[in-house]
């Protein structure tokens, strides 16, 4: 009795909707996350007369002109801190994170000739985006501590927990980089609209003005913007401001920041192979 040969089973399954481990592969790639930042850098101010010290120039002239406005209404001081370096505080971190979304939003269709012929994490492209903004980010910084010497206002131990303040507002930029990343590449209109919602951003969030014009049903939903804990934490931490609801917003600021980066990577993640077919 000749017993037939048992065959072999071949098991053929789907691949894997996602990268093993997506963050290891980013790691993996960090040499190309920072030849494409500092590329974004170099190109940004390649034929700028002023170059980099526009990082400067931005929030300060913005300063000069609420100041200006100021002004007019009666020069009115703002919680004990000189009003140029109260706004200042906040306009600084303000640019980084609006700078930072605008360039993540390109960050895709700026680089489709490589998506399409060689393969790299996709998602390097939002974050190399949101490292080269970070990089005017540390020299906007000079402007805050300038006019502190300015006014005479030396920092407080508060000044201990900036870097805290720091890592929020950079990973709020690459949690809604990456997001604001993979609409534009599917819906062209999420740049386009952009510069309108950062504006009327800008409007709902304390900066030229101060929490204490919110009323006090609405401080607790104001803290839904994850904007008002960074700027809050960056006054409190530079000049010792603080409003009594301080912990309530950066804490509130941490919870949507980890659901928008959680969710954006996910979406990113699942589209990524995708996207070549959209861009």
């Amino acid at each position: 009795m000749v017993r037939a040969a048992s065959a072999s089973v071949v098991r053929i399954s789907a691949e894997r909707r996602f990268p093993e481990r997506p963050l290891h592969s980013v790691w993996a790639a960090r040499e190309l996350l920072v030849v494409l930042a500092k590329r974004d850098v170099y190109l940004r101010y390649q034929h700028s007369f002023a170059g980099i010290s526009w990082a400067i120039l931005q929030p300060l002239l913005t300063v000069l002109v609420l100041s200006a406005f100021q002004l007019l209404m009666g020069n009115r001081q703002t919680t004990g801190v000189p009003y140029p370096l109260y706004a200042a505080t906040a306009l600084v971190p303000w640019t980084f994170v609006v700078h930072a979304l605008t360039q993540a939003s390109h960050s895709l269709p700026k680089h489709m000739g490589v998506i399409n012929k060689v393969y790299f994490p996709r998602l390097i492209l939002p974050l190399s985006a949101v490292m080269g903004a970070a990089a005017d980010f540390a020299v906007g910084m000079a402007l805050p501590p300038a006019l502190m010497i300015y006014y005479g206002i030396a920092p407080g131990l508060t000044l201990l927990a900036l870097p805290i303040f720091v890592a929020q507002a950079v990973a709020l930029a690459a949690a809604a980089g990456i997001w604001l990343a993979c609409l534009n590449a599917r819906f062209r209109d999420t740049a386009n609209s952009l510069p309108f919602v950062t504006q009327l951003w800008f409007f709902l969030t304390p900066i030229a003005y101060t929490t204490d014009i919110i009323p006090p049903q609405w401080q607790l939903l104001a803290g839904l913007n994850p904007m008002l804990g960074i700027l809050e934490g960056f006054r409190w931490a530079l000049v010792g401001v603080a409003s009594p609801w301080l912990g309530t917003w950066i804490a509130m600021s941490w919870l949507v920041i980890l659901a928008l980066l959680g969710s954006g990577m996910l979406v990113f993640l699942r589209s990524e192979e995708s996207l070549a077919d959209f861009l």
